[in-house]
């Protein structure tokens, strides 16, 4: 009977151990994770990023998969003036693709998507692309990165832009 309770009281202790690990790897890896989307603006498709935590997070790199988009002006280390010369003019800097970006606690910052020339106007239209973007918080460096993905195809990034276009948004 004694041992019976004992294994019992062990089995008990172990499931609380576990629940416990498992809500520390959730509230550590998932739960103040950024969410991103696509919607249409200013005549563009832009991705929104939203900070849900009540933390400054940084955006350190955006890649896109196939390479057909980029996003445009995402490093907050540069001024304004500096972004418009090097649209104009081509830089020799090697820090010219970085991106850098600053997101406050519960707020949200815009960027607009841009297509690589005619390749991406000549995309199928089911072509998908992933836009996967690499965060990090400012309290305490975490060991393994984390990041937010879209995945989306290439007709809704140009019905995004038509719609906003056409001033239906």
């Amino acid at each position: 009977m004694i041992d019976t309770l004992i294994e019992l009281i062990k089995f008990v202790g172990g499931l609380g151990g576990l629940a416990s690990a498992s809500f520390l790897i959730y509230d550590r890896v998932v739960r103040y994770r950024p969410t991103a989307f696509l919607f249409p603006a200013e005549y563009k498709t832009n991705i929104r990023f939203k900070n849900v935590a009540a933390e400054t997070i940084i955006i350190d790199k955006i890649t896109v998969k196939p390479p057909l988009l980029f996003v445009r002006r995402a490093n907050d280390l540069k001024p304004t003036n500096t972004e418009r010369a090097e649209a104009w003019y081509s830089s020799k800097d090697p820090d010219a693709d970085r991106i850098f970006v600053i997101i406050k606690p519960m707020e949200e910052r815009t960027f607009m998507l841009s297509g690589v020339s005619a390749d991406f106007d000549h995309a199928p239209a089911d072509q998908v692309f992933t836009i996967k973007c690499r965060w990090r918080n400012t309290r305490k460096p975490f060991p393994i990165a984390r990041h937010v993905k879209i995945k989306t195809t290439a007709r809704d990034v140009r019905e995004l832009r038509d719609a906003s276009l056409a001033n239906k948004v």
